[in-house]
């Protein structure tokens, strides 16, 4: 009984507990009222009633009536705000855990798009694989650094794959953009003879302090989650990492912050924000995969602490990438079974299992659902080391062993032969 009364009071919320406390004790005096002068029986109990209501006017009656209206109305708009917040806590909490074990793979804004044979025979590919149960998600290019692609008819492909009950995650690719070249030349790096600064790939870079620069990101960001993707997966959120770094002229950042404050709190910003907007959206970030284990890489301005609350995080945890080893796993070595290419179950076991380590002693809550390797590399191919079924099939086992919440496959081509086995 004990353990009920502490129930109820705890589900109560505080206005409406109030007001029936209120009203709880002006009924109890009067209640006492007829008591005491019926058990002193100086009047009937009829009496006592007819001598209570003579007291009050008709108008009296009334006002009192109307003064309990309001309370009653602002009952109920207290118990229909109770009941909306545990439906919304229901329905997040269903969202997070549909979220939770993913087997997705990668598909670019042109095969995703694109009324081509091919693309039509790959997003066919994909829908079969999702039907046999081999994945259950994909991601989605909606920006990258040509800048934003949102043709409508994606929202009719995002029906489609929820019509199959498969997660839809939108890639945006942060900082790396050169749509807003002519429109806001402003916004970007500049080499220091007055032109544009380009990195190894040719490719234009915003400024990540300019509060112009992230507006843009968020605004954005809003209007692919009313497309009607389940998660919003930001790449490139850093600063440039290749191409002539002294060249830079920033517009903006000035180095009175460090620029691991200035990605830390965009970060914030636009959590903060897109969950306001939506609470359910689900929100997620890629990093490199050296970061599992390092946890920082200021040159950029990353923090594996700057991403703890996010809802997941996905580290690029492809063995080919590690140009400087693992562990003790060269990149090249005389002995091929050595290098770091031919152990991709203790690359992707080892990095998650730290990573993981590393989140739980900040208290994050972020959790760690990671890209792995499915496709080849020259470098590799060359010294005969290929990624097959094995090789991704071992990547995929590590991710489980390590408690991963599920994973997700990157194949530039889209070409995910190795399910059909």
């Amino acid at each position: 009984m004990e353990s009920q009364k502490v129930l109820f009071f705890s589900i109560i919320p505080i206005p409406l507990f109030l007001i029936f406390f209120e009203e709880f004790f002006f009924f109890k005096e009067n209640i006492n009222f007829f008591k005491d002068k019926i058990q002193s029986k100086e009047v009937s109990i009829e009496e006592s009633v007819s001598q209570q209501i003579e007291k009050e006017t008709k108008e009296e009656v009334i006002a009192k009536i109307e003064g309990i209206i309001p309370k009653i109305e602002n009952v109920l708009i207290e118990v229909q705000k109770f009941v909306e917040k545990i439906e919304e806590e229901k329905r997040i909490q269903k969202i997070k855990e549909k979220s939770e074990s993913l087997k997705g793979v990668y598909i670019t804004s042109y095969i995703a798009n694109s009324k081509s044979a091919y693309a039509k025979k790959l997003r066919n590919d994909i829908f079969k694989f999702i039907e046999e149960g081999k994945i259950n998600s994909v991601v989605i290019d909606v920006k990258e650094a040509q800048g934003p692609m949102l043709p409508t008819q994606l929202k009719d492909l995002i029906s489609e794959f929820h019509q199959k009950n498969a997660w839809v995650i939108a890639r945006i690719v942060i900082f790396r953009d050169d749509s807003l070249l002519k429109s806001h030349p402003e916004f970007y790096l500049k080499s220091k003879a007055g032109s544009f600064w380009q990195d190894n790939q040719k490719c234009f870079w915003l400024d990540p302090a300019s509060l112009g620069v992230q507006d843009y990101i968020i605004d954005f960001s809003k209007e692919v989650i009313d497309f009607g993707f389940d998660e919003l997966q930001f790449d490139y959120i850093r600063f440039p990492s290749d191409g002539d770094l002294k060249d830079i002229v920033y517009p903006f950042y000035d180095g009175s912050k460090e620029k691991e404050e200035i990605i830390g709190e965009f970060a914030s910003r636009l959590q903060r924000e897109l969950k306001d907007y939506k609470k359910e959206i689900i929100l997620s970030v890629d990093l490199f995969g050296y970061l599992a284990t390092q946890f920082e890489s200021l040159e950029i301005g990353q923090r594996l602490k700057d991403c703890k609350d996010l809802d997941y995080i996905s580290f690029m945890l492809y063995p080919s990438h590690f140009y400087g080893g693992f562990r003790d796993f060269p990149y090249r070595s005389e002995n091929i079974e050595k290098v770091v290419s031919n152990h991709p179950y203790e690359v992707v076991f080892e990095s998650i299992q730290t990573a993981s380590d590393f989140l739980e002693s900040l208290g994050g809550t972020a959790k760690i659902r990671p890209w792995l390797q499915a496709f080849d590399l020259k470098v590799d191919t060359e010294r005969g080391i290929f990624y097959d079924a094995e090789k991704i099939t071992a990547q995929i086992k590590a991710a489980k062993d390590a408690n991963s919440a599920g994973y997700l496959l990157w194949s530039p081509t889209n070409t995910y032969d190795f399910l059909r086995e």
